[in-house]
């Protein structure tokens, strides 16, 4: 568990290709086949004009600065959305997921919202229960019909 090693700042729209990085190395933890990685490219390349656009922030080792996760908030309409959270491979199960998420939650409610919901990888679906959101629904993959994705609300 981390602590006061790694801090969590307002990502910078020159670091999209880094974060990009990150949501793919992340993604590929779960050993998707090639052709399903390749239908998720375009939902994992942020572009610099989303983060500009919309609440993100990375999470680093301060020693190092060594950039290890980061999430993104959209709002859509008037719900806040968690459109992004992403840590790396080897910083899973460290902490850090749970310490972006509670931050994003943070973030959201300064924003005047009451939940926060999450269109989320079946598997990480249990991690967002264990951090106390609600799966409230489902939603077709873009592309893929067949895969379920469960809609999740975490009340703020």
């Amino acid at each position: 568990m981390y602590d006061d090693d790694v801090r969590i700042r307002p990502a910078k729209p020159e670091e999209a290709e880094d974060l990009s990085d990150i949501a793919w190395r992340s993604k590929s933890y779960w050993d998707y086949p090639v052709d399903v990685m390749n239908t998720f490219r375009d939902m994992l390349s942020i572009e610099q004009d989303f983060i500009e656009n919309n609440p993100s922030y990375l999470i680093e080792h301060e020693d190092t600065d060594e950039k290890v996760g980061f999430y993104a908030l959209e709002k859509k309409g008037d719900k806040w959305w968690l459109e992004h959270l992403w840590v790396l491979p080897d910083e899973i199960g460290t902490g850090l997921g749970g310490k972006l998420f509670l931050h994003a939650c943070e973030m959201a409610e300064t924003m005047g919202a009451d939940e926060l919901y999450i269109v989320s990888d079946p598997n990480a679906e249990e991690f967002y229960r264990h951090m106390g959101a609600e799966k409230i629904g489902e939603e077709q993959t873009e592309g893929m019909p067949e895969r379920l994705l469960p809609v999740m609300r975490m009340k703020l």
